[in-house]
């Protein structure tokens, strides 16, 4: 059974539509329309209107015949527009680079291939999640090599997203296929008026005959929470406690 987001074609359409007529009107605020924006546009629309699952041609039917499609239309419009404006004003090094295509097949070179890294910061004494802060993965004494251009290393937190960060290893060529190998990485946290902190993981991976080029939040290690301290901390704790 194959079930498909229709969502997700209305509004690819809906994003390219507004893209090429912004481009032919030469809009002044339209900083790029390459594929990494118009693709960072479409998650933002689909990631705040109600997806529309369907198996069949009758679903179609039945979505082209919904009596609230007026408004979803509606809805899809202006969150588009918003979308564009957002990503136009994000300055990103990778924006007018191609994403290579989410795709999983089979490599002829085994492959160590990584789950996503996940993890979150706080303030040690408030225990709230911490913005500001600046994560950085290594590998021995290396930045760890992302997936791909998106996934950024150092890696911000900010407030929107709660002082979470995440990471993607690209995938390491292996010997042969079913090898097993344990990779260690290092963790630095740092955040201006708190003290750095560093934190260190292993991950045991087995090689495997496939590329994984396809997204999977499944495929991912949850990092324990990571607490930074201001430097006065100690002392701030023993004088509450006189």
């Amino acid at each position: 059974m194959n079930v498909h987001n229709i969502m997700e074609e209305y509004v690819t359409k809906c994003v390219n539509g507004f893209y090429d007529s912004l481009k032919e009107q030469n809009t002044p605020w339209l900083s790029c329309d390459c594929e990494s924006c118009r693709l960072d546009a479409c998650s933002f629309v689909l990631n705040r209107i109600p997806p529309r699952y369907i198996v069949s041609g009758r679903g179609v039917t039945h979505f082209d015949a919904d009596v609230f499609f007026s408004q979803i239309q509606a809805d899809i419009n202006r969150l588009a527009m918003e979308g564009i404006r957002l990503v136009s004003s994000a300055k990103r090094s990778y924006h007018n680079q191609l994403k290579p295509p989410s795709t999983t097949i089979v490599s002829e070179m085994p492959m160590f291939n990584f789950p996503i890294f996940s993890g979150q910061v706080f303030d040690g004494a408030m225990f709230a999640p911490l913005s500001g802060a600046t994560v950085v993965l290594k590998q021995g004494e290396n930045l760890a090599e992302m997936h791909d251009m998106t996934w950024m290393n150092p890696s911000p937190t900010f407030a929107a997203t709660s002082g979470h960060y995440t990471f993607w290893v690209a995938a390491q060529q292996a010997s042969f296929e079913g090898e097993t190998k344990t990779f260690q990485f290092t963790i630095e946290v740092s955040a201006e008026g708190y003290e750095s902190t560093t934190y260190v993981f292993e991950v045991p991976l087995v090689a495997e005959k496939l590329d994984r080029s396809a997204l999977n939040k499944a495929y991912s290690l949850k990092i324990q929470d990571l607490f930074l301290f201001t430097p006065d901390y100690e002392d701030t704790v023993i004088s509450s406690m006189k």
